[in-house]
């Protein structure tokens, strides 16, 4: 089972046995606490769902999200509510991939290796890819997981080439989301995501979440916004608007009802807010999503 780890603290992953991480996982559901560590972190989510977070992007993610985090990026995978409540048949499986920037030493640095030079720095945004590329990508990471001895170091080179070189993929984050917090604001910020995770589809007026921080309204949002790169108010309603995604592409229910459902209390503004965040309204993204394969607003 993948480590419970407390927000935003730093966490080594490194086997000293071992050049790099590469495993298999069957887990009741994915980790659910921000952390982040030196390595990049490939994760293959082969069967879950629920809510990415990367740096500043929120996301739902489905089975078969491929997504490559990079050095020291905040993030993590909550599954929605059904795994939490011990059914033996709602389950996540996963292969979990680590590595640190110099795996290599500075092979990297030669002009073989450039485009995968690139793609670790492109990592800084988190990247996720789509398709063919994910497919391919996910095959390899199997190989890799069976594999012993020096050939595992071939098959993580082959993928780091396959990931490098295709067009199959976007940026997820904004750049420079490195904002490392104290232990305390750590733990402050820990309860404060909780807390906002269960009860966002809820009313959750801002003076509540902010007696959970134990601080006034103006000392939250001025919290708030520096830990996360978002106010209070666009943190919730992407939440929500996460949510209505999912919905929008696993179920068939009308669209005002995926409104209320998902937090929002007027249908005019849900798709005013909707369309702000996807760049498309609802409707339009129920026509054209694909839980495997939606793009968002826009490509980088």
């Amino acid at each position: 089972m993948l480590p419970k780890t407390p927000i935003l603290l730093h966490k080594q992953t490194k086997s000293a046995h071992q050049s790099f991480l590469n495993r298999f996982a069957r887990v009741p559901h994915l980790y659910n606490n921000w952390h982040y560590h030196r390595e990049l972190e490939l994760l293959y989510v082969i069967r879950g769902d629920g809510t990415r977070f990367v740096g500043d992007s929120i996301e739902p993610f489905f089975s078969g999200d491929l997504v490559l985090v990079g050095s020291n990026v905040p993030h993590f995978w909550r599954s929605d509510a059904r795994y939490f409540e011990g059914r033996e048949e709602v389950y996540a499986e996963l292969i979990l991939t680590q590595f640190v920037p110099d795996l290599l030493g500075d092979a990297f640095e030669l002009s073989e290796f450039r485009p995968i030079k690139k793609l670790i720095e492109r990592a800084q945004h988190g990247i996720r890819f789509l398709s063919a590329t994910r497919d391919q990508a996910g095959e390899i990471l199997h190989r890799i997981t069976a594999t012993k001895g020096s050939k595992r170091i071939i098959l993580l080179l082959q993928l780091l080439e396959l990931l490098a070189t295709t067009e199959e993929y976007y940026l997820l984050s904004s750049l420079g989301y490195r904002k490392l917090l104290t232990d305390a604001s750590s733990q402050r910020l820990r309860e404060v995501s909780d807390y906002m995770l269960k009860h966002y589809l809820h009313p959750l007026p801002l003076p509540e979440v902010a007696a959970v921080a134990n601080m006034s309204e103006k000392a939250f949002c001025r919290f708030f916004k520096g830990a996360t790169q978002k106010t209070f108010v666009q943190f919730l309603t992407e939440l929500r608007v996460s949510h209505a995604c999912k919905l929008l592409l696993s179920h068939n229910q009308p669209i005002g009802e995926v409104c209320f459902a998902s937090g929002f209390n007027n249908l005019s503004n849900f798709n005013r807010l909707f369309k702000r965040t996807m760049g498309r309204t609802p409707r339009q993204y129920r026509r054209h999503g694909a839980t495997a394969d939606q793009l968002p607003k826009a490509q980088s």
